[in-house]
């Protein structure tokens, strides 16, 4: 049991030397835990990283912030390296720093703002889970072969009608072999909550053995055999917190929908030619026409 944690912990070390790279623009007043080089690292920077680890023990939360503060100082020296190699004024590092900098605010004014959500009723959990066979009574875990093949547009046809009379998935990795179209092969194992809803609509409707095609990347087409699923279904009792979580998330969803409509009703947005999109590169041109008419003299 130590070793399984102390493995969850060595994880989340990762992840704290992975995640972040730049201090605050307002210093935090925080007593110092350690300094890097005249870098300062705080206690509330070391807390805050706990957090992320969830719901530790005593014992383990002290184990887990000797770790953390090695992680911390770490990230210091690599930041400071990388700092001194010049590489926070390259073009593509600056962009992403201002990337992380402004995602680190949406979520925070998205927890601020719309942390009031109410708790969900028993009523809204039970029709949830009935709305989702899916996920719970009828959930699978799926076992799924993927080819992605790197193909023009122009010889889908040809591979769907392919597919359509091979006798088998092999038959078919054969024919496309022969037909020099480049591509992968995987298999995984997933259950139905790791699938994404789209797919999942469709992979649940499936018998053992049958195939579908999707749209991949630009220049790629994924084909998927489900070879096989077992059903292991989810009682609504053993659901029914996963279940409160997902419907504040879509709670929260609808509200910062709502409020990011009124943000951009306030707001000025100007584009530079040809980046607006379609419906509002057209209105613009009905008002520019309109303007014109207005403008011109009547006969």
């Amino acid at each position: 049991m130590k070793s399984k944690h102390a493995s969850f912990i060595a994880l989340a070390l990762l992840a704290v030397l992975a995640s972040g790279c730049e201090k605050p623009a307002i210093a935090v007043k925080s007593e110092t835990v350690a300094t890097v080089d005249g870098d300062k690292i705080g206690e509330a920077e070391l807390n805050l990283a706990l957090s992320g680890l969830g719901a530790l023990g005593e014992a383990q939360a002290a184990e887990a912030k000797i770790r953390l503060l090695q992680a911390l100082i770490d990230q210091r020296l690599v930041a400071q390296a990388a700092k001194k190699a010049g590489l926070d004024k390259a073009p593509e590092v600056a962009i992403a720093m201002e990337q992380a900098s402004r995602q680190v605010l949406v979520e925070a004014y998205g927890e601020r703002s719309f942390k009031g959500v109410e708790k969900p009723s028993e009523t809204e959990v039970a029709e949830y889970y009935n709305q989702h066979p899916e996920l719970f009574s009828q959930r699978r875990i799926y076992r799924i072969q993927e080819l992605d093949l790197t193909l023009e547009p122009s010889r889908l046809p040809e591979v769907e009608t392919k597919l359509k009379s091979s006798h088998s998935m092999g038959d078919f990795v054969s024919w496309v072999k022969e037909q020099g179209i480049k591509g992968k092969t995987a298999v995984a194992v997933k259950p139905a909550e790791q699938i994404p809803a789209p797919l999942l609509g469709r992979l649940s409707q499936m018998k053992d053995g049958q195939v579908m095609i999707l749209q991949g990347r630009p220049g790629h087409v994924l084909v998927q055999q489900l070879q096989e699923s077992q059903l292991q279904p989810v009682s609504l009792e053993q659901a029914h917190n996963a279940i409160e979580q997902a419907i504040v998330v879509e709670k929260r969803k609808v509200l910062m929908a709502a409020g990011l409509k009124k943000l951009r009703e306030t707001a000025k947005i100007e584009y530079t030619s040809g980046y607006a999109p379609a419906s509002e590169a057209n209105a613009e041109d009905e008002k520019a026409d309109s303007d014109k008419a207005d403008e011109e003299p009547a006969n």
